[in-house]
This record gives structure tokens, sequence and C-alpha cells, in this order.
């Protein structure tokens, strides 16, 4: 007798064939049949007539471990609610391991603040332990983090590693990669990696070449110096012909948008000169940003404490307040979603603080990270929406939430994104008709597992874990928006995790998430 039977739903199987009205029998944990009529007997039958039957789509950007929602809501519902079985942490150079010493962790503190925070773990293979013995709603796999581990090694100095230091972090990456770490992840843009030069950088990625494993990385730019940062990881890419991944690729104030052309001719080159490159994109015109990254780099290389000493300083103060008139950026509008115990800035734009503070936009904008240590987040309307369609239609391009999972009512402003990533996807693909079905399910399941090169996942298949969406297409809609932020989308019917029902009627059925490594 089957667990589970899925009966008459159109089955779009991952791999970009034709959908086909189809039977699929689960059994434990696994795929055991898909045929045009299963007859067999099943604990339960779900008729997915008029269903599409997909996957489980995998979240390859994901930060549930950085703003520790992971731990704190391990249901990871909004992820759930959007047909997503698998995620990816460790992005953007920040992981939760290998941690050389106490300073390694601090790389989160940006999104998360640390106080609580108590640790079980050190090594790769604990911290791979630690989540096998925990019970969470999807699969979870893990990157290790470039600036987690320079931090490790030098703190908050600012200054080349010796090359005794290359060589235990040589070592701690090839370890972590061997105890089952998916690849390496970068954070170009941040306080730890900001003066990362390319031979530095070309010296630990070398270690990923004979891993087999793939690099993502957070461009040093999504602005007016894009261009340049992009040939940085193609030279990346290309040096030691390693697959890479460029973080939520976009272009970043409208007096950029211009580049967008050039953007993707280099991209679209390099592949078809044989770079293994691609990206990944969600599907909002409004970015979710750390508000330290709009100052002069030189005021948050050397990490929070510095940038707080160049704000409190009266010279260097006024040397960011300079900085910040020249940017052609429209500070005002930006709206704070979590400042670290000023809860009273939550939701406000910058303009309104800075009304209520009787204060210069720019002045606001440094009170705030003052005020709230330096962990402040914002919504930028940004954008292009256009292009951002274009990125999600793009041949290179996966579908991911760069977001964390939340079970609801959090204290923050949670970007849509967390809620309505991939329902907003499929819904623009209903409605704009830029892609194919079969070729939009492929950019969230088996073109993520791919990179991953994990087998058994992001396709429909006998043997295959039994990771499965089910949703309708003329419905499947996201409803969270920039007030609204925590609701849960619409059109996804049900969702199996390793075989077991853990998503339906909006509710948690079980907590069945597996960990993913390779």
């Amino acid at each position: 007798m089957y667990d589970i039977l899925i009966k008459n739903g159109t089955v779009i199987d991952g791999t970009g064939s034709p959908g086909k009205i189809l039977d699929v029998a689960v059994e434990k944990s696994k795929i055991v049949e898909v045929a045009a009529s299963i007859t067999g007997q099943a604990l339960q039958t779900i008729d997915a007539k008029n269903k599409f039957v997909t996957p489980g789509f995998i979240d390859i950007q994901n930060h549930s471990d950085s703003y520790w929602t992971l731990f704190d809501q391990p249901e990871q519902k909004s992820f759930l609610s959007q047909g997503i079985t698998s995620i990816i942490i460790g992005n953007c150079g920040a992981s939760l391991a290998p941690l050389l010493n106490q300073e390694s962790i601090k790389t989160i503190q940006k999104w998360h603040n640390l106080s609580g925070i108590n640790l079980n773990w050190a090594s790769m293979p604990e911290f791979l332990q630690m989540l096998k013995a925990k019970s969470f709603g999807v699969n979870v796999g893990t990157l290790v983090g470039h600036s987690t581990l320079t931090r490790g090694l030098l703190g908050d100095q600012i200054r080349k590693l010796t090359l005794d230091e290359v060589k235990i972090l040589d070592k701690t990456l090839r370890d972590a990669l061997d105890a089952g770490a998916l690849g390496l992840s970068m954070g170009l843009v941040y306080a730890h990696e900001v003066n990362s030069s390319l031979p530095e950088l070309r010296a630990i990625t070398a270690n990923l070449k004979p891993a087999n494993k793939y690099l993502s990385v957070h461009l040093r730019s999504e602005g007016s110096q894009i261009l340049d940062s992009i040939d940085e990881v193609i030279d990346l890419a290309s040096f030691h012909q390693i697959p890479i991944k460029i973080s939520h690729l976009k272009i970043r104030n409208k007096n950029n948008w211009h580049l967008f052309d050039q953007v993707v001719s280099k991209l679209e080159i390099a592949y078809h000169q044989g770079v293994k490159i691609s990206f990944d994109v969600y599907p909002y015109d409004t970015s979710w940003s750390v508000l330290y990254t709009y100052l002069p780099k030189w005021a948050y290389e050397g990490g929070r404490s510095h940038i707080l000493e160049a704000i409190a300083g009266d010279m260097s103060r006024r040397k960011i307040l300079d900085y910040l008139r020249d940017q052609n950026q429209d500070f005002k509008n930006l709206i704070v979603s979590d400042a670290w115990g000023n809860s009273n800035f939550v939701g406000k734009t910058i303009g309104q603080i800075a009304e209520n503070q009787n204060v210069s936009i720019e002045n606001a904008v440094l009170n705030i990270i003052s005020a709230a240590k330096a962990q402040v987040m914002v919504f930028d309307h940004n954008l292009s929406a256009e292009q951002v369609e274009l990125f999600c239609a793009s041949p290179l391009s996966m579908i991911a939430t760069d977001g964390a999972g939340y079970l609801g009512k959090s204290s923050v402003l949670a970007h849509p994104r967390n809620f309505g990533a991939m329902p907003r996807f499929l819904k623009m693909v209903r409605e704009k008709k830029m892609l194919k079905w079969e070729s939009a399910i492929k950019k969230l399941t088996m073109e993520p597992a791919s990179l991953l090169r994990i087998s058994d996942r992001g396709v429909i298949a006998k043997n295959n874990k039994a990771d499965i969406a089910i949703f309708d297409p003329q419905t499947v809609t996201d409803k969270a928006d920039y007030v609204n932020t925590e609701l849960l989308s619409e059109g996804i019917d049900a969702v199996l995790v390793n075989g077991k029902m853990a998503y339906k009627n909006k509710q948690i059925f079980s907590l069945n998430g597996q960990v993913i490594k390779r």
C-alpha cells in the first residue's frame, strides 16, 4: 500500500519536458511510481485534477540562518506556503559554520542581534549534526561563508592574511566542503570582504575545483560599478573553471538602469564562451538592504565598531554626510523595516524620521544607524520592474527568495518576498506569458538542484525524494505587500517534504525536513 497517491494532476517534472496528466505514488520518503494510471491502494489519495504537480521548489538563495528564523521559527511556514521544500543557507559570505572563534558568528549581526544566542558547534560536521538532530519544515543545505572564515582569523582588523593564515583558511574550507557543505559564498559589499583583492579571491576559490562545488557571490556593486563587479565574478569563474552564481542580481537606482543591456550581454557572452555562470533573482522591484552599506566603504570596512566610531567622530561624520549628499540616492523614501532596539523607527520612512528629529535626511540616516548599533534594514524601491521581469525570464536565471522563513507575526517588517516570491513569479508567468510553464518550473527545481549537484531532488521521477508541490496555475498568487508583509500566498494546495504531507489548507502538518549535504 502506498502512503500517498496523487491522481489526475498535470505533472510538470522539472526537466523542462511538457506536462502530462499522470499519477504519482509515494512510499516512505520516495516517489515509487509515476504512470498514466496507478490503481494501487493508498493511505491518502489526493485528487489533483486541474492542478499542477511539480517538484518542491528549491530556494537556492536563503537567509533563514542569518535572520535566525531557522531556529526561532523552524516550521518555515512562509516557505512551505510557497511550495518551497528545500533552502540553501550560508549565503552572502555569512554562514553559521565553520566557526574558528567567537568572532566568526558576528558576520550575521547585521541581520540579527546576537544577544542570547547559544552555540554548541564550531566545525561544519558539528553544525550539520546539530541540524540533523532538529526538526525543520524544509530541507536545509549550507554553503561556507567567506566572511565567516576571514573574520574568524582577523576579527575587525583590516589587513591581508599571512601565509600561515591562508593555510588555515584553505584547510578549514576544504574540511567543511568534505563534510558536506555545498559550496562557498561571498558578500563582497559587506564590511569584512569589501577590501578583498582579486588575487585573494582567486586563491580561496581554488579549493572549489577539486571538490566540484560552486561559488555564490553577492556582487561588490549593484549600482554604478556593476559592470566591473560582473567582470570580477566572470574572472573567478573562468580562472578556475568553477560554476558561479551571482546572488540576487539587480541594478540599483534609476540612474544605473541604462546599464541593463551591457550587464546581460556580459553574462551571455561569458556563458557562450563556456563560463559556468548563472544568477538568482527575486521578482520584486524593491530591495531589502542593510543601511550601513549606503555609507562610504571606508566608514564600514572595519565592522560595526568602526561604523559607530566613524559616525560619532566630528570630522569623520562630516565626511560621511558630504558623501551621502553627493549620492544620487532617494534616502528620504527608504522605509525602515528593522532597527534593533528602536521599534519606533520601524515602518517609517527616513524622511519622516528626519522630520520628527528636526534634522537633515543625511543626519537621520546616521542617527538611525547609531541608535540601532548598525543593525538596520530598509526597503528601497530602487529597481526597474521591467528589468526584474527580464531577469526572471533569462535562460541564465533561477528564482529565489533571498529571504528568511517565518511562522508569522514577527517583530520586524519582513520583505514580502519571504511570503510570496515563488507564487509571485508563477503569477507573472501566467499573466505575462513570459515563459512556458515547463521552463518556469525548471528554474525553481532542476536548475538549482543541478548547480548543487543534488541528484535525488528537483525532478519528479521514480526513486527520487518525494518533495512535491501541488498548486492551481489559475489562482496561484502572492498576497503579502509592504504594509501587510506576512500574508500567506494563495493557490498552493499541498506540499510534501520527504514523502510526508507538510502543508495543506494553510496549515503545517509535519516537520520532515532533512539535511542536504554532498
